[in-house]
């Protein structure tokens, strides 16, 4: 029996934004999303975490191929300091959002993987000083047992 499991993109994409994301103080992997909301914030941070992998169904009689959709978190964290309403740091968040859709979209993270897409982002958390904003991509790999 031949099986190919998934190659792990989570390193993959954070040496991409490292080196494609000068602006970036901190790039750094993280377990989830409360890791990072309870640990060390740094300024102009990004931390990369897998939220997810949803598997479609095996459509092979004699052994199994899947598609599975994995989906990254990307967290940028902005410290706020100019204003209580914070609109400065989001205009940074915004501008660095922008800069990582630069960085990985339309970009192929392994041999065997689909385009990174764009799959959504949301405010995290504002709070204690900092502008927290959670951007989501997706690719899809293939797992095989034949």
């Amino acid at each position: 029996m031949t099986v190919q499991v998934q190659v792990n993109v989570r390193p993959l994409i954070q040496a991409r934004v490292l080196a494609q994301v000068p602006a970036f103080k901190t790039v750094a992997g993280a377990s989830n999303l409360a890791s990072i909301l309870q640990g060390r914030l740094l300024d102009n941070g990004c931390y990369i975490f897998r939220e997810s992998q949803k598997p479609e169904a095996s459509d092979l009689v004699n052994g199994v191929m899947q598609r599975i959709t994995v989906s990254i978190g990307l967290v940028i964290v902005v410290r706020n300091v100019m204003s209580a309403s914070g609109i400065e740091a989001d205009d940074v968040s915004f501008s660095l959002q922008n800069s990582l859709k630069t960085a990985l979209l339309g970009w192929t993270p392994e041999s065997g993987a689909t385009p990174m897409q764009f799959g959504g982002g949301v405010l995290a958390s504002f709070a204690n000083g900092f502008h927290i904003w959670k951007d989501t991509f997706t690719t899809q790999q293939f797992i095989r047992a034949t």
